[in-house]
């Protein structure tokens, strides 16, 4: 592949996952679904319960809670690294979000947030690219004296 097929390659890659945030933020929830692979080919782990492993029905469910009972989300992608092997894109990158987490049912609101670290796979199905394995874990704080820079 060409280095500019390269970066094209990984700039859509790169495209899906903010679409994918971005979808989520926007409350587009119904469309949340279609960033994922088919059902067989697709699995989540978050640190989010449930802290089992999602298949891409489970996901799609467990996301649109999520987005639905968060207002004022936003998001930051830091340091955002695609590999590529083959038609498979490997992205891995910190997710810092913040947000109100709203209880519709005791009126009741919290700000939630969190900076994980993040893993997502991605392959190409009919020529687009889709979400086969995301990952995310709490990224904990680390002490300055051990922080590498």
């Amino acid at each position: 592949m060409e280095p500019w097929q390269l970066d094209r390659t990984k700039k859509e890659a790169a495209s899906v996952i903010f679409a994918f945030f971005e979808t989520g933020k926007n409350k587009d929830l119904t469309n949340l679904g279609k960033f994922h692979a088919p059902t067989d080919l697709f699995t989540k782990f978050d640190e989010n319960p449930p802290y089992t492993r999602q298949n891409s029905e489970e996901a799609f469910v467990y996301e649109q809670a999520g987005f639905a009972n968060i207002s004022d989300y936003s998001y930051e992608v830091e340091d955002l690294r695609i590999d590529l092997v083959n038609d498979v894109a490997i992205a891995t990158f910190y997710l810092s979000y913040k947000g109100m987490f709203v209880n519709d049912y005791s009126f009741e609101g919290k700000t939630v947030g969190s900076k994980s670290r993040a893993t997502m796979v991605l392959a190409r199905f009919q020529g687009a690219w889709r979400i086969v394995h995301a990952h995310f874990s709490s990224l904990p704080e680390i002490p300055k004296s051990q922080n590498r820079t």
